[in-house]
């Protein structure tokens, strides 16, 4: 059984490899990196991450307005459970 353990990272590709037992990066070997990219294809980048962006944030916005009718779902529920349930909580204090 090896020591080392080999880990590629998701976004960068970048391959580490890591010794089990200490946690410490033995080596790292990154991607070729492409220099021949041209103003306007980085341009072309810089306007897609706006649109990623709002994107996102739309995504991030209609998951929160579900979350407000979900809560109070829960909330309803929860003082449905309540209102049956007539013991009385019991007291932290009474513990000791």
């Amino acid at each position: 059984m090896s020591d080392n353990v080999e880990v590629t990272c998701p976004c960068c590709e970048t391959r580490l490899v890591v010794d089990a037992a200490t946690g410490e990066i033995l080596s790292e070997e990154r991607p070729k990196v492409d220099h021949s990219k041209t103003f306007d294809s980085a341009l072309d980048e810089v306007r897609g991450g706006a649109k990623r962006r709002n994107d996102a944030f739309s995504k991030a916005f209609e998951k929160t307005k579900r979350l407000d009718d979900l809560l109070d779902q829960k909330f309803e529920e929860a003082k449905k459970k309540a209102a049956k349930d007539k013991s009385k909580p019991q007291n932290p204090f009474d513990l000791d």
